[in-house]
């Protein structure tokens, strides 16, 4: 979650290097004069922690020691996505950066109006070291969409690297002590369902994280989009039923703000105190741990719909930018990206993360088979990727998008009805992107 005053810094940074966005900006394929700030390796920043980024750096040792020639990767873990975010932005300020870094792509639009990141086109199609139209086929085709911005001209700014959905979690005992074997397939039956966990227990059913990507999930899940062009649809019906849908859950009492920035809501889901938690598909490694192992007392499944023979829901986590400064580190860094999204290295990642395997012949691993019918539940997310949804690559987003976290907040609190909220919201969002 990225708050106001990282968008302030970005915003009073690009403006003392003169840019007054896309039109104004250096093109993105433009080399400024950045230097790599450790000449003799390519640096990675990333926010792996824990298990993994034990696992990442097993990795980069494993590159690094089939790699003959050229620059070694050293990875960096320099805090969360705000953090790097924050980093960046001030390295682009002084003229020096890593090699690569995690980054949204809300974050990618902002560096790329300073002329920070390579355009990664020449090198996805690079007769000898690029991928092969196989190759191309093989990822799903959302996951490179998302990596294309419209701001400048479409070029693939970033690669896909941890791609996750948003899921629905649930408590297995808690639904069957109200009646329920299965959880909600519709937005309808998850109120419905909530209502009568609610009377069952006396409290509520569900614990909110508030997030962006929730409500962007809630409408796209609802039939509906963000944006046409730079013109937000926060007004549409999906939109406004989206927020409505918080309204009902904090009117009548059905579900709860966690503190922000918590885990509050899979703790909840873990002791039986709520029956539903939505989050993204990569804390399923999270909840399984809270949950002691007892994969018979919980499981995921895709986002309520509005209409379940035509699904969606959205897809998030971080890309990677390889950076503007020389050629050497450049081939580096897209060597390194090539390796960590081959099939095989993506299958062993989606095993010891949480993390989606981003590739269609991920489904033919026998590890990976294995895997699924190890627990009913373990394959719903992947199986979501045909019909997921990135939200937009626009700059300006990033703002945006702490604009739904107030919005929601403010629903949640019973200052604003959803419709109000959504609407108020719309106006504000289309002031952000206007001035992009």
């Amino acid at each position: 979650m990225f708050r106001w005053c990282v968008w302030g810094f970005v915003c009073a940074f690009l403006t003392s290097c003169g840019s007054g966005g896309p039109a104004g900006a250096p093109s993105a394929s433009e080399k400024p004069p950045f230097k790599p700030i450790d000449p003799s390796v390519a640096v990675f920043w990333d926010r792996q922690t824990t298990e993994t980024g034990a696992l990442i750096r097993t990795l980069v040792d494993e590159f690094n020691a089939k790699r003959p020639h050229g620059l070694s990767i050293k990875i960096e873990h320099t805090g969360g996505y705000s953090d790097i975010f924050r980093k960046v932005s001030a390295s682009i300020q002084a003229g020096a950066l890593p090699a690569m870094a995690v980054a949204y792509q809300s974050m990618t639009a902002e560096y790329a109006q300073a002329g920070a990141v390579a355009d990664l086109e020449p090198f996805v199609h690079d007769a000898k070291s690029g991928l092969g139209p196989e190759e191309l086929d093989d990822f799903y085709p959302v996951v490179f969409e998302t990596n294309r911005y419209p701001d400048f001209g479409g070029k693939m700014l970033s690669f896909p690297f941890c791609k996750s959905v948003l899921m629905l979690y649930f408590n297995k005992e808690v639904l069957s002590k109200a009646g329920f074997d299965a959880p909600p397939a519709t937005w309808d039956e998850f109120i419905h369902q909530c209502r009568r966990i609610k009377a069952k227990t006396g409290k509520p059913a569900y614990a909110v994280s508030v997030d962006c990507s929730t409500i962007t999930g809630m409408i796209f899940s609802l039939g509906g989009d963000l944006c046409d062009g730079k013109r937000t649809l926060f007004d549409s019906p999906q939109a406004i039923q989206a927020f409505e849908i918080i309204e009902t859950l904090a009117k009548e009492k059905l579900g709860y703000q966690i503190t922000p920035g918590s885990y509050d809501d899979e703790t909840a889901l873990a002791q039986g105190s709520v029956a539903f938690c939505i989050r993204s598909s990569s804390g399923r490694t999270n909840v399984a741990m809270l949950m002691q192992g007892a994969q018979d007392q919980w499981g995921m499944a895709r986002l309520p719909q509005g209409d379940p023979a035509n699904p969606r829901t959205v897809l998030f986590g971080p890309n990677i930018c390889i950076f503007n400064t020389t050629p050497e580190q450049q081939q580096a860094a897209w060597d390194f990206v090539k390796f960590f999204t081959s099939r095989e290295i993506g299958v062993r990642w989606a095993l010891g993360t949480g993390y989606l395997p981003i590739r269609k012949s991920a489904a033919d691993d026998p590890g990976l088979k294995k895997f699924w019918d190890a627990w009913p539940y373990n394959r719903a997310a992947f199986d979501c990727l045909p019909f997921a949804k990135s939200e937009p690559n626009l700059g300006g987003w990033q703002e945006v998008r702490a604009l739904v976290e107030k919005a929601e907040t403010e629903v949640l609190a019973g200052l604003k009805t959803g419709r109000d909220a959504a609407i108020e919201l719309k106006r504000k969002a289309d002031a952000v992107l206007s001035t992009q």
